[in-house]
């Protein structure tokens, strides 16, 4: 119980397989481009959802796909491979078989002898894939029961009012339950946040009130502004910087790609400052200064995981602001924290989460954008081994130019708009 003495979190549904996850921009997953095959072809995006092993990818016709990374054949990841240009089926890069994305069947062996059918086993795992405001959601439950379940809630936004976007996707090796509390806990930005958001001369006494909502539950500490979680594992924030005139809308999904592990895909709508978009080196460098922001963060969680690791406890001694971050917690311990848990348990249903919790902790690698690669052990004759590169990016890194002074000249501005005097 918090707040008011009412439970804000009974209402919400346990089976959190049996939800819809945020895993992608959709202007990021790799679409087939028509007669490119091979190593001419564009490679499919690769992630996790709740431990389980993904490949991502779009066909000819622009329907997004996700099936299980392994193909049927010898096992090999699928995301090695190909997005086949004549098909716009995933080959994988081992033998060239195809798996069609709608059913998990494979459509074509290039060995296979004439006249002889395609094994009946030869399919892979397929998962149900919704878009909606530009964001990829897959439902890791049985696909069944993805027909039966509303979609994700809109993004909100003011209704006739011109509002900018800035969206970021990065893979993080912290818990995705870390990064949630975190972001319900607005009495951490003065102190963790100095020099950009934060400013301890905002420093104030905070009292927190929490409200039930249809999908999860809001707190606030003043009536302009709050946090709020949507289960399963999205944060809502609404941050004017002027209430009443400046409006601003931050959704944070803080997607579980394993234990350990999370994907953020963060979307934030605002109606000031516009003309920021139309200057693209004075876009990359407020882009810049929100990832500023995450890694302050981000750098704490770290050594906050690290002592869980060792035994400590999420939560000791606590105070009344805390209550809003608290009813997270015990939302996961009746989900994500429990015994049997939601977590994938190998491709023989036999892994031990610790050793999946280990598996997810140091087997990556992240490409410019901040997005996570399988880790290769480095090999000094290896001659297609590029220095300094671990991975093809989904999105090109933007040119050196401008780095030097932007960053400085995005946080006075930035700093200017979310600390004026309210």
């Amino acid at each position: 119980e918090v707040g008011g003495g009412g439970v804000v979190y009974a209402h919400l549904p346990t089976d959190v397989r049996k939800q819809w996850y945020a895993l992608a921009f959709s202007a990021d997953i790799p679409a087939a481009k028509p007669k490119r095959v091979g190593q001419a072809a564009p490679t499919p995006m690769s992630t996790s959802l709740l431990g389980d092993p993904l490949v991502l990818w779009r066909d000819l016709q622009g329907k997004a796909h996700c099936v299980a990374d392994k193909c049927p054949h010898r096992s090999a990841p699928l995301s090695l491979g190909t997005v086949n240009g004549d098909s716009g089926h995933v080959e994988c890069i081992y033998h060239g078989w195809q798996i069609e994305g709608t059913s998990g069947h494979v459509v074509e062996i290039p060995a296979l002898q004439e006249g002889k059918p395609i094994p009946s086993n030869a399919k892979v795992q397929t998962y149900p894939v919704l878009e909606q405001d530009g964001v990829v959601y897959v439902w890791p439950g049985p696909p069944e029961a993805a027909e039966d379940t509303a979609s994700p809630p809109r993004d909100m936004t003011d209704e006739g009012t011109a509002l900018e976007i800035q969206v970021m996707c990065l893979d993080l090796p912290i818990d995705h339950s870390l990064m949630v509390e975190n972001l319900l806990d607005p009495a951490h930005i003065p102190f963790a946040h100095e020099g950009t958001i934060g400013s301890r001369k905002k420093i104030e006494k905070m009292n927190m009130t929490i409200e039930k909502t249809a999908n999860g539950f809001r707190g606030r500490i003043k009536p302009e502004y709050y946090n709020a979680f949507e289960a399963p594992c999205n944060i809502v924030l609404h941050t004017p910087p002027k209430p009443g005139s400046w409006d601003m809308y931050q959704y944070v999904a803080c997607t579980p790609t394993a234990p350990g592990q999370m994907r953020m895909v963060y979307r934030a709508y605002r109606n000031f400052a516009t003309w920021v978009e139309k200057v693209p080196p004075l876009k990359r460098a407020f882009d810049r200064m929100s990832q500023k922001i995450v890694f302050q963060d981000y750098q704490l969680l770290l050594g906050q995981q690290l002592r869980l690791r060792e035994h400590a406890l999420p939560w000791n001694s606590t105070i009344q602001v805390d209550c809003l971050p608290l009813a997270y917690r015990k939302y996961w311990q009746r989900t994500f924290g429990k015994k049997d848990g939601p977590w994938w348990r190998g491709w023989d249903g036999k892994l031990d989460v610790e050793d999946l919790e280990k598996l997810g902790s140091f087997d990556k690698e992240f490409d410019c954008n901040g997005c996570a690669l399988p880790k290769r052990p480095h090999h000094p004759q290896n001659v297609l081994e590029v220095s300094g590169t671990p991975g093809v990016a989904l999105r090109p890194e933007p040119s050196a130019a401008w780095k030097v002074w932007g960053p400085p000249l995005a946080a006075a501005v930035l700093a200017t708009l979310c600390t004026s005097k309210l």
